[in-house]
């Protein structure tokens, strides 16, 4: 794989993401007319898929370069076909350049020959190993975190620890072992504790960590695009009320008890200074946002979706077809965006069209 491929598919990645999130906001406007209003669940597998698709569908037309070049149409072609037929106008020269661009940028970067390219490149790389050894400094506090606790109990690999460096509980895992980590004051609140366990045992359930710490595998690459962060925090709002959720509709504790709980956890939160430390690789019952402000607002959202919504279980087969034609979308966006090995027919016309453009130019300068 070259430098150039790479690019092309780091690209091709950021630009899906901008694609997902688009149609992701379309779907929420549809979602309330096709009965998945309240299917949190199933909204939240849509989107942890998507987020699958964003990242193998550059990979896969790679792959399959060779195929998807001789078998599919792609945006350029389908631009020069809409010029050609008089759709729109513009000059030729301009409109070759504007479809050769991206190329040329990818060029200039790979080279490094100008000043411009070596400055981003050097940014991007200073940038993305900082965040990647300020996530390894994550694991590592996480695991000392770990290891400073002590056993509560043990239910087959998930093992529940007490801790009394953390101000609310909080799920993570680590290769073959999962923990639930509380805090050593919820002891004293035999319902709180309970409430705490079910909510993170239920996160378990949705492979919430799993995709937590995926997300934050991805941050040192996207750091950059805007929607990398609004994709994150639309997942962790709604694997929080998937989880309220099915833990408000399925448990023996009640709404008021489950509510009560989390301002409880939140109020200790935001009393704490341990709360202010570095952000650890995990799902915890209260969200720790970066400020009190964000936390308030996102805990209000949980409380009135778990006091107003009721959970909707839909239509099987509209989910399908929802995370079809989501997953099709983005997919089909892949395939157009690559550029065909071969010249077509059209930008043979087009480079005709441009070539006679310029000779008619030099012969009316000769006259």
């Amino acid at each position: 794989m070259t430098p150039e491929t790479v690019l092309n598919v780091f690209i091709d990645a950021n630009i899906l993401l901008l694609v997902a999130c688009l149609v992701w906001t379309t779907a929420l406007a549809i979602f309330p007319y096709i009965g998945l209003k309240s299917t949190f669940r199933t909204q939240l597998f849509l989107l942890n898929g998507s987020i699958g698709v964003i990242i193998l569908c550059p990979v896969f037309v790679y792959l399959f370069s060779g195929w998807t070049s001789q078998n599919s149409l792609n945006i350029s072609d389908l631009v020069v076909a809409n010029y050609l037929n008089g759709n729109f106008k513009m000059d030729a020269e301009q409109l070759e350049s504007a479809l050769g661009l991206r190329e040329e940028i990818v060029r200039e970067i790979v080279s490094l020959k100008s000043l411009v390219a070596q400055i981003l490149v050097g940014t991007f790389a200073v940038i993305s190993a900082v965040l990647a050894s300020r996530l390894l400094y994550q694991g590592y506090r996480l695991w000392a975190q770990i290891r400073d606790s002590y056993l509560l109990k043990r239910i087959g690999n998930i093992y529940i620890l007490v801790s009394d460096e953390i101000s609310i509980p909080y799920s993570t895992r680590g290769l073959t072992r999962r923990y639930i980590v509380v805090p050593e004051e919820i002891l004293t609140r035999q319902l709180d504790l309970k409430i705490a366990i079910t909510h993170e045992l239920q996160h378990f359930r949705q492979k919430d960590v799993e995709w937590e710490f995926f997300l934050e595998a991805l941050k040192p690459l996207f750091f950059w695009n805007p929607v990398y962060y609004v994709w994150c925090a639309q997942v962790r709002r709604l694997r929080e009320y998937a989880c309220d959720q099915v833990i408000v509709n399925r448990s023996p504790y009640g709404i008021r008890a489950y509510c009560e709980c989390l301002l409880r956890a939140s109020r200790s939160q935001s009393k704490s200074i341990r709360s202010r430390q570095t952000r650890l690789p995990s799902v915890a019952l209260v969200d720790r946002c970066d400020s009190d402000k964000s936390k308030r607002s996102l805990l209000r959202k949980r409380i009135l979706m778990m006091t107003s919504a009721r959970e909707n279980k839909g239509s099987k087969l509209v989910s399908a077809l929802a995370s079809i034609s989501v997953i099709g979308i983005v997919f089909t966006t892949s395939v157009l965006m690559q550029n065909p090995k071969d010249w077509s027919h059209d930008r043979l016309m087009l480079s005709t069209i441009i070539n006679l453009e310029r000779m008619n130019t030099i012969n009316n300068i000769a006259r």
